[in-house]
């Protein structure tokens, strides 16, 4: 029946308007969402963050620990040499009060005033510091 109808429309001339579509599209908000601090065992950390929150997991569904860090409430210190030869990147909340909700899974219950993320190499540690500062830049948060 549809088949009979196109028939009809294509010997009659007729044209198929399609509807009109936005150039740009929607606008997506910023952030990100990625595995890997590293390579090894660095592999298995997950750094995802938005307007609202940084959020840092460790182990598959956040199993090894998790750490949810208020985007507005936290800075980065600079990066620093790590136990076993890989690199620290320290987030602590502003106003040194226990911003920083953590836990395993979903099970978020305890509170802390900095967290530390590790990462296979300075490089790696000062990318990720200057992608959170960009955040904060794109969602209109000061530093």
């Amino acid at each position: 029946m549809i088949g009979a109808a196109f028939g009809v429309m294509a010997l009659s001339g007729a044209t198929v308007q399609a509807a009109p579509q936005d150039p740009v599209g929607p606008a997506s908000a910023p952030g990100f969402d990625f595995w890997g601090t590293g390579s090894g065992a660095y592999s298995y950390h997950r750094l995802s963050g938005d307007c609202e929150t940084v959020d840092h997991g460790h182990g598959r569904n956040a199993a090894w620990g998790r750490a949810m860090m208020p985007l507005s409430q936290i800075v980065a210190d600079s990066p620093d040499a790590g136990e076993h030869g890989g690199v620290r990147l320290r987030f602590r909340c502003v106003d040194g009060s226990p911003c920083i909700r953590r836990g395993h899974l979903t099970n978020i219950t305890g509170e802390a005033s900095d967290h530390i993320v590790p990462f296979e190499t300075m490089d790696r540690a000062l990318a990720f510091s200057q992608r959170v500062a960009e955040l904060k830049i794109a969602c209109g948060i000061g530093s």
